[in-house]
């Protein structure tokens, strides 16, 4: 019985998480964005992250998080709310971020434990970095091209220089 009623708890959870999803999506779509992620917890506190190609301001935020109090009724539903940006020092994690990013400096993890460093030249299913190798016993640097399968990524980041 126990293991019905969690079962029909998640159930609802995760339903009500795809409505929540959808209604998020359409408002960040209708602002120029993309949706990044959107967590629960058991409490009902929700959060949204989300980015845009020209960035995300607080307005975007709020705009986001009237569109879901106006569907969702915070009383009623008895949950709090978070909408936010992806934020710069988070891994990567849909594929829009790679796009947005083509030209910028990552660093990324692969499954295997290595570690590259270098510009997205491209994302389509292969990250294609371009990578700088310096030349041993010399100042040059070496510049080539590596393609790094989505499936071998464990980590992405931006590189973020301060300068």
């Amino acid at each position: 019985m126990e293991r019905q009623l969690a079962s029909s708890f998640f159930k609802e959870v995760m339903i009500r998480k795809e409505e929540l999803k959808q209604v998020a999506e359409d408002k960040i779509k209708e602002i120029g964005g993309y949706l990044v992620d959107l967590k629960i917890d058991i409490n009902n506190v929700i959060r949204i992250y989300f980015d845009r190609y020209d960035g995300v301001l607080v307005d975007h935020c709020l705009a986001v998080s009237r569109h879901i109090e106006e569907r969702f009724d915070r009383d009623h539903e008895d949950y709090e709310l978070t909408v936010c940006s992806a934020g710069l020092d988070k891994p990567f994690l849909v594929k829009e971020q790679y796009d947005k990013n083509i030209g910028n400096e990552v660093k990324v993890l692969l499954k295997n434990g290595e570690r590259r460093k270098g510009k997205i030249l491209s994302f389509n299913g292969v990250l294609v970095l371009e990578v700088k190798h310096k030349i041993k016993g010399s100042k040059k640097i070496n510049i080539k091209e590596e393609k790094i399968p989505f499936s071998q990524i464990k980590e992405t980041k931006l590189k973020i220089n301060f300068k």
